[in-house]
């Protein structure tokens, strides 16, 4: 999901700490006003969240199920238009929320980091809620020299970070909830291990957010766009093989757990097709964030490929032995006629 135009109007940060040896909770640590940062500071930040949410980022659409009073969304909705004891206020108590929502003394504390500001173009209201946890570093001082400091955040390298985003579609944004609203999350554990307690606390129990239960239709789009630009571009036919081999592999093969638009072209194709087929995907409207891999829905799909020639002429196979064994290669024929090579690196074993 790459943020574009992206401007970051009001930031308030709060604590929250690791729960006792006994399992009590320790309430948090909340602020009384904005966080006021100079102006590179604060370039710096919305950099932080924008290289969060780059295309080849952890990055996953979900679905808004709490939409509730009291709920991360309402509370959002009600401080973007709010003046600034509205939004802290709010802000104080989205704090609270995660405090709460952190059950287990296995979950570390850290900072909570809530910010609106505006997205895209045209321009559309937005909220964020950040949990950034502390780690150790050095600074280096003058004379080389060095100071060691325990209480970092949000340094470059580290990803000890996770955003919930919520953007409204323009409209009136509290009517109705949770409708013109979009929530994407940043969180490296949710791709990697779906539904691990340690990765929902905070995007399930915290932002009322869940995996969209359509995910198997999503992914099934996926495929037959991608499918559908290959088919249609102007690339050659071996090069058009090579991208449906690849594409059986990216959605068959790789062990990912998600599935995304960026991460397919960044890995298979040149800078210019990949350009385009981004641009095919967004005409499409299909998601620019992560979907998890569900192929349920294009798994009979997935078990053989077959290519049609003039006049009923068939070629089929399980893609993996497509892949390993067949080259199907455009030729000049006859009068300049198109014909295709076919070559398949084994003996003939059966016919009728």
């Amino acid at each position: 999901m790459p943020l574009e135009n992206l401007t970051i109007s009001r930031v308030c940060m709060h604590e929250v700490h690791r729960r006792l040896e006994d399992g009590d909770s320790v309430p948090p640590t909340l602020s009384d006003e904005l966080l006021i940062l100079e102006a590179r500071a604060m370039e710096e930040f919305g950099r932080r969240v924008i290289a969060a949410f780059k295309s080849n980022a952890q990055c996953v659409d979900m679905a808004i199920v709490d939409h509730n009073e009291g709920s991360v969304i309402a509370l959002g909705a009600t401080f973007l238009t709010a003046r600034e004891p509205g939004f802290v206020r709010n802000s104080r108590l989205m704090a609270e929320k995660l405090a709460a929502s952190q059950t287990s003394r296995a979950i570390p504390g850290g900072l909570v980091v809530v910010f609106d500001g505006t997205v895209g173009n045209p321009r559309r209201r937005f909220f964020g809620v950040m949990k950034a946890e502390l780690h150790e570093g050095f600074l280096k001082g003058a004379d080389l020299q060095a100071t060691f400091v325990e209480n970092l955040f949000l340094s470059p390298k580290t990803k000890l970070y996770k955003i919930g985003l919520f953007v409204s579609d323009g409209a009136n944004p509290r009517p109705n909830l949770p409708e013109g609203w979009a929530a994407t999350i940043y969180d490296t554990q949710i791709s990697a291990t779906q539904r691990d307690s340690a990765a929902t606390y905070f995007h399930r129990t915290f932002l009322g957010l869940e995996l969209p239960t359509n995910s198997a239709q999503q992914v099934k789009q996926f495929y037959k766009l991608t499918k559908q630009f290959i088919e249609d571009s102007n690339l050659d036919s071996e090069q058009k093989t090579d991208l449906h081999n690849s594409l059986y592999t990216y959605l068959k093969v790789d062990r990912e757990q998600t599935v995304q638009t960026s991460r397919f072209a960044e890995r298979f194709m040149d800078i210019d097709t990949a350009d385009e087929y981004v641009a095919h995907m967004r005409r499409s409207r299909f998601p620019a964030g992560a979907i998890p891999k569900d192929l349920s829905e294009i798994d009979g799909m997935l078990r053989r490929r077959r290519f049609r020639f003039p006049r009923s002429i068939t070629l089929s196979g399980p893609p993996e032995a497509i892949n390993d064994l067949v080259s199907v290669e455009k030729i000049e024929g006859a009068r300049g006629a198109e014909w295709t090579q076919i070559t398949i690196r084994g003996g003939l074993e059966w016919q009728d």
